[in-house]
């Protein structure tokens, strides 16, 4: 009896005391924890796991501090423990709907916010989290309807405009998705970039290409990572025809995206609309090396090396593209155009023909797209079917009047319809855009 009983007292002794070991550990990790030693807090709260396995609190710290060191599958791991072991539901929740959400789980996200919600029916911010798991689901209408709850409660939270912004966006609000913008950058939202770029969008959209500019540049200085903005700001200078600054741009991109072969593709095109064929050879030699496996660069190879009469190696060039994307017109009419100044005018004929019929599709699939019924507009006159080329010409003017190769091909199509006054009103809108090639114009009206 007194052996037993000794024993049986030293065993309670040694419980306690790795009890009160465990404890210390669990203080130790909590002070790591608040110094954002994260790592250190791992290691403290799982040796006193290892001591007492049935400790939930250890469990969810580690979890958390898991977490924080973005160590997703872990802090998983943890917080199911913690809820096995009693842990309060709702705290675990508030973790855990993110890392679901994180790795794009998010019907698992769901159903925890939607406990925590049954738990809290008022918590703001879970409701916040259902309206991103909507957004991110595609689910804009439901997300919008989440939000615009939210704004009610709290009008003053510019993260919310933000959040209807990119909800209305995505279902093609044009007019409502700017009002939010305008409504998140009001109210101070921490997505400061995000919505210059969202209000931006809004008014480009709407043809307020002015305002456009300034608010995509400002969300370029907001966000400088933002790559859309760059894309969409270089294309707005492009349709107004104001050329160098859509290179400076595509050239600003570059410095954040080194590597990206499609800026090198646009400032290829920027170049050659800009009378520098050298520059553009270079920046699509570039975009061929960076994206070997796309047509556009050696389509606008091979436009330049036209410029530069280098016809064989245009020929090359469109030839490749061709392969990678067959039956595109572009590049059957940089194609013809290598033949037909080669002096090759009877193989160029039936590319002209090609180039009429790619690009008619394309102008159907981009009605937007100025550059696309120029490049038509081209491959119709080169065609001799003057009276579709003056027809894609105007539309070119409708949608650019800026465009000055639009212009001057224009009249020049009017000369070969011997519309000569035409050609003369073009003349004179072009005279005030670029005078060197309003000259050029008129020694050719003259020769009629």
């Amino acid at each position: 009896m007194i052996v037993l009983i000794g024993a049986s007292g030293a065993a309670l002794a040694q419980t306690k005391k790795e009890r009160k070991r465990a404890q210390e550990l669990k203080l130790s990790g909590d002070k790591a924890f608040r110094a954002r030693n994260y790592r250190q807090a791992t290691s403290d709260y799982g040796q006193a796991i290892l001591i007492v396995p049935n400790d939930p609190y250890a469990h969810y710290w580690k979890g958390v501090a898991h977490y924080n060191l973005k160590e997703n599958p872990e802090a998983l791991r943890e917080f199911e423990i913690a809820l096995s072991q009693g842990f309060k539901p709702i705290e675990v929740y508030r973790v855990r709907w993110y890392l679901h959400y994180e790795a794009k789980e998010y019907d698992a996200a769901l159903s925890d916010l939607t406990k925590a919600l049954q738990i809290d029916p008022d918590n703001v911010v879970f409701r916040k989290g259902i309206g991103e798991i909507f957004y991110a689901q595609g689910k804009y209408a439901e997300s919008l309807q989440i939000f615009q709850a939210v704004a009610l409660k709290e009008p003053k939270d510019g993260d919310v405009y933000f959040n209807i912004a990119r909800a209305q966006a995505g279902l093609g609000h044009v007019r409502e998705q700017g009002a939010a913008a305008q409504a998140a950058l009001s109210n101070r939202t921490r997505m400061i970039g995000e919505s210059y770029f969202l209000l931006a969008d809004s008014q480009q959209k709407q043809g307020q290409l002015e305002a456009a500019i300034d608010n995509y540049q400002r969300a370029i200085a907001a966000k400088p990572e933002n790559y859309q903005a760059y894309k969409n700001l270089a294309d707005i200078y492009r349709s107004l025809s104001d050329f160098k600054a859509a290179i400076e741009v595509a050239k600003k991109a570059l410095l954040k995206f080194p590597e990206d072969g499609s800026f090198y593709t646009d400032v290829s095109w920027y170049y050659s609309l800009d009378n520098e064929p050298a520059r553009a050879a270079e920046a699509a030699r570039s975009a061929t090396k960076l994206l070997p496996n796309q047509y556009l660069g050696y389509t606008n190879l091979c436009r330049a090396l036209n410029d530069l009469k280098d016809y064989s190696g245009a020929v090359a060039a469109c030839n490749t593209a061709l392969k990678l994307n067959p039956g595109d017109g572009e590049t059957y009419f940089y194609l013809a155009r290598a033949y037909d100044f080669a002096g090759r005018r009877s193989e160029a004929t039936g590319y002209y023909s090609k180039a009429v019929t790619g690009l008619e599709d394309f102008v159907k699939r981009n009605p937007d797209y100025s550059d696309g019924y120029y490049l038509l507009g081209n491959a119709y006159l080169s065609d001799n079917q003057r009276d579709k080329a003056i027809e894609a010409y105007k539309k070119v003017i409708e949608m650019s009047p800026k465009f000055t190769r639009a212009r001057f091909n224009l009249a020049m199509a009017y000369l070969q319809t011997k519309d000569k006054a035409s050609a003369m009103e073009q003349y004179s809108a072009l005279l005030p855009l670029d005078a060197a090639l309003a000259a050029r114009l008129k020694g050719e009206i003259d020769k009629y």
